[in-house]
């Protein structure tokens, strides 16, 4: 009776760590293939029952306590999470960002962990923004990290993209930093 009861005790911790594994594999080394690409129509389900886009439709006034949008023409803002590996995985396009942007665009990261957390987020995956605020993602409307909004100097949202950018969307991000 015993070694009936080691035995499924035994396959029930192999059949739970293979369970276990694979979750961890799918979810954090693989990205799902609808992560890499922009994503512009698919709505998002909410704890509401109502469904909201992923991304922020472009000609949207958006507004956010402490940011004055009139400081550029236009500015990139970053919707990141420490918590989010595509953000972390995102690091040398913003990188990239930041080094070939246009002087007139400034670049403002939006997180809703605390400043000093953000912070050293931001300092270790070596991402130079030139202001840093702490708020929940929804005040803007974005649900989805990482997020990339172009706004004008209204806060009028020009384009938005969602994701881990293929380099073709990634390119695209990067000409309208430079027009």
């Amino acid at each position: 009776m015993t070694k009936k009861l080691e035995l499924l005790a035994n396959v029930a911790v192999i059949i739970t760590s293979v369970v276990v594994c694979t979750v961890l594999v799918s979810r954090y080394l693989v990205a799902p293939r609808n992560q890499a690409a922009i994503v512009k129509a698919a709505p998002v389900s909410t704890n509401d029952g109502s469904s909201r886009k992923r991304f922020i439709e472009p000609g949207t006034k958006i507004s956010l306590a402490g940011l004055d949008w009139s400081k550029s023409p236009r500015t990139l803002l970053m919707a990141l999470s420490t918590t989010c590996h595509f953000c972390s995985e995102s690091a040398p396009f913003y990188q990239k960002l930041q080094q070939q942007k246009r002087g007139d665009v400034r670049m403002v990261a939006l997180l809703p962990q605390p400043v000093a957390e953000s912070r050293l987020y931001l300092d270790k995956l070596g991402i130079k923004v030139d202001d840093l605020t702490q708020a929940p993602l929804s005040a803007v409307g974005v649900f989805s990290t990482p997020t990339l909004v172009l706004v004008d100097n209204q806060g009028t949202v020009l384009q938005s993209w969602v994701g881990k950018l293929p380099e073709t969307v990634a390119e695209e991000v990067q000409g309208q930093l430079n027009n």
